[in-house]
């Protein structure tokens, strides 16, 4: 079974946990550096609480807001979402330096 816990706005299902704005919020602030601090500390709430992974992030572009889920998109502008994929170093933490390199890992510091 792979477990994992729906982090996209961070670890919204623990009681005080870190809460994030939308991606569309993140993506008008037009800030990697934000972004990928978010991330990382998104994975030290998950990993405190024991989960392995994370469903994060969405990396969508949306250019029509009939979509009906637009506020999952960093932006528009694919420019601007590929900028803020430094959310997922972010949530991957220290890799291990003997790991795997196919293996996804969540962890913070």
């Amino acid at each position: 079974m792979i477990y994992g816990i729906d982090a996209v706005h961070g670890h919204n299902n623990i009681y005080k946990a870190t809460i994030s704005p939308h991606n569309v919020g993140l993506g008008a602030t037009r800030d990697p550096d934000l972004v990928k601090r978010i991330g990382a500390a998104t994975a030290l709430e998950v990993r405190a609480t024991g989960s392995p992974c994370v469903f994060s992030p969405c990396i969508a572009v949306c250019r029509d807001p009939r979509w009906g889920r637009c506020y999952e998109s960093y932006s528009e502008d694919p420019k601007v979402v590929e900028m803020m994929t430094e959310i997922i170093p972010g949530l991957q933490g220290d890799v291990p330096p003997d790991s795997r390199k196919d293996v996804p890992y969540v962890g913070g510091k």
